[in-house]
């Protein structure tokens, strides 16, 4: 029953807005650490993908504990 109310809140649609804000994210933050557009984007990049596996990796956890 509760894995019913979890999946109730979550709509499957409100995961792909997961999507902009961890490439947002990544970017800001790569900024913050060079000033060169070149080691942004190759920075960003890297974060980009670490952030995606992490919440992969997350997310498939919580699909099979709850």
């Amino acid at each position: 029953m509760e894995r019913l109310i979890l999946f109730g809140l979550l709509d499957f649609q409100q995961i792909w807005l997961a999507i902009p804000l961890a490439l947002a994210f990544s970017v800001v933050y790569a900024a913050t650490r060079s000033e060169e557009p070149r080691f942004i984007a190759a920075r960003a990049v890297k974060i980009a993908g670490w952030l995606f596996f992490f919440l992969v990796l997350v997310g498939v956890v919580l699909h099979f504990v709850v």
